[in-house]
């Protein structure tokens, strides 16, 4: 019997050890790319952290994000959009960015997500891109006159 419960009890302490360690790696860190250029060659980020500005606004169906110096064109499709996951919100940014969404107005944002250049179209406005929100950064509101809407 004790030879039973010493071995359970080193199994027990080698799982709280590799449990541990697994906790303290540090974990993939984000690529600072501007925006326009990420879209510019989406492979070579495609399902990688990146840090980026851009702004975001909301839809009908889903958050766009854009900027107006590389948008869309006649031959390129450079749409975008961005899943916020559960609990976004419950940061001081998260609650400021669900404001300025909630009242049909644009910001400019500055976050990490997973960027996802492959795979599309995603969501119901079939958007080419995909951001998956894993931190904001900084988020401030955009005059009205600044933002035109992502299909203009």
């Amino acid at each position: 019997m004790k030879k039973h419960q010493t071995w359970l009890i080193m199994i027990l302490l080698m799982l709280c050890i590799c449990t541990s360690a697994s906790r303290s790696a540090p974990g993939e860190q984000a690529t600072s790319v501007s925006y326009c250029h990420l879209l510019s060659v989406p492979q070579r980020y495609d399902k990688g952290i990146v840090a980026t500005k851009a702004m975001i606004q909301s839809s009908e169906h889903e958050v766009h994000v854009f900027d107006l110096e590389c948008r869309s064109t006649a031959t390129e499709d450079r749409s975008a959009s961005i899943e916020l996951r559960n609990g976004w919100n419950s940061t001081k940014l998260g609650k400021k960015l669900s404001k300025i969404l909630r009242h049909d107005r644009s910001a400019r944002v500055a976050f990490e997500a997973v960027f996802h250049g492959s795979g599309g179209p995603y969501g119901p406005e079939k958007t080419r891109f995909r951001f998956v929100l894993q931190r904001l950064i900084s988020v401030e509101e955009i005059q009205r006159q600044e933002a035109r809407p992502p299909s203009s």
